[in-house]
């Protein structure tokens, strides 16, 4: 062999290496780096994005291409036995909605459509019991972690996050139980989950997720192991949202990248500070992944004041408790809607506002602060709640062009 061929062929090699490798980085077997991961309901969908009378998303509604992961939310743990995972609705519902059924096949429809997709179970939800005495107990932690497993096996799931609300909880209080155990216990049943999957893909041959949702607080990193837990996960997942609510008594943006001091909630919360907290609590920032809220927060009977009805007070909440998802803000959007759009520069937020009712909410231009955002601290991924909010997947598109 010639020496000019010799080199020839070895270029060629490494360029197709290269080129496999490009490749696997994008999709990596079909996952894009960073990964975009989504959850989705398993309970009703709003009426105004249903396809005739089914109560219940479909697979067509899926718009993988912007997806890495999709999260199913939720299953939870039956009081019953303390250990078993059940999803609410495939039981019979007590208000007559039909149960969803064919929830089973609707995932395996989306994996068919999108090999790359993984598709994880979520175990927990806000106020979801069952936590703390299930980790406090060995028997009742073995069988827990055996139905998990069974549930990937039969359902063909790629793994599974553990969405407890919350381990040992703030020096205020909650309204699931919780004990100041929960600090080793939380830890010690991330490992054996993770051992679990581990032995289950020595079976299957594949590698299983294990993944947490943590809350964007400083309360949180200061009472448990976040660095333990860290080392377990492949993600924690940062819930960087909700800032704001009904619960306040003001409005007052709920997503916000930077916080504003004129906020009257003790100089406020923004982004910056929860992952912060993580990140100066020794969280290695690419086991980070950054939540973005697809929904607003709304108040009604909210006087202009000096700040175009920011933290100001209202008299009510409209919508479903003060929560409306993007489908509807889009109408809101729409001139003749009766809304003007507004920002504000120091939290870099948006909000509506027409004189009466006042939305916080997240749109494009936030959602390329926040990516950035994500890529300047070097997060390991972003994800979202939840699908149904965006049933369009116009903020996903967004998203997932700018995390990149």
């Amino acid at each position: 062999m010639t020496e000019k061929k010799e080199i020839f062929l070895k270029s060629a090699v490494i360029l197709f290496c290269m080129l496999i490798a490009a490749s696997c980085a994008t999709s990596g077997g079909g996952e894009m780096v960073p990964k975009v991961s989504s959850y989705i309901r398993t309970w009703p969908i709003p009426p105004e994005v249903r396809e005739g009378d089914d109560p219940y998303w479909n697979a067509g509604m899926i718009k993988g291409e912007y997806l890495t992961d999709l999260i199913v939310a939720f299953a939870l743990i039956d009081s019953g036995d303390g250990s078993s995972i059940y999803i609410p609705e495939l039981r019979e519902l007590a208000d007559g909605t039909p149960m969803f059924s064919n929830i089973w096949d609707e995932i395996a429809a989306v994996k068919e459509k999108y090999p790359h997709i993984k598709v994880n179970i979520s175990v927990g939800g806000y106020n979801a019991e069952g936590f703390s005495d299930m980790a406090d107990d060995p028997a009742l932690k073995a069988a827990f972690i055996a139905n998990v497993v069974t549930w990937l096996r039969d359902y063909n799931l790629d793994g599974v996050d553990i969405d407890w609300e919350y381990p040992v909880g703030p020096e205020w209080g909650q309204e699931i139980k919780s004990r100041p155990a929960d600090r080793t216990n939380y830890v010690s049943l991330l490992r054996d989950i993770r051992k679990a999957l581990d032995d289950l893909g020595a079976e299957t041959g594949k590698r299983y997720g294990l993944s947490t949702a943590v809350p964007a607080s400083n309360w949180f990193p200061a009472v448990n192991d976040v660095v333990e837990v860290a080392k377990i996960v492949d993600g924690m997942k940062l819930m960087a949202y909700d800032y704001y609510g009904g619960w306040n008594g003001t409005t007052g943006h709920h997503s916000n990248l930077s916080n504003n001091p004129d906020d009257p909630a003790w100089g406020g919360w923004s982004t910056r500070q929860a992952v912060d907290a993580y990140i100066d609590a020794w969280v290695p920032p690419e086991k980070i992944m950054l939540g973005f809220g697809f929904y607003g927060h709304a108040w009604k009977g909210v006087e202009d004041g000096e700040s175009r009805g920011l933290y100001q007070p209202y008299k009510e909440l409209p919508f479903d408790q003060g929560t409306v998802s993007y489908t509807r803000i889009k109408e809101m959007l729409e001139p003749g809607s009766g809304f003007t759009r507004y920002w504000d520069p120091i939290a870099e937020a948006p909000f509506l506002y027409n004189g009466d009712i006042w939305v916080s909410y997240t749109d494009e231009e936030a959602i390329r602060l926040l990516a950035a955002y994500a890529r300047e601290r070097k997060l390991g991924g972003v994800f979202i709640w939840e699908y149904v909010h965006d049933i369009d997947a116009d903020l996903l598109q967004v998203l997932a062009e700018n995390v990149q």
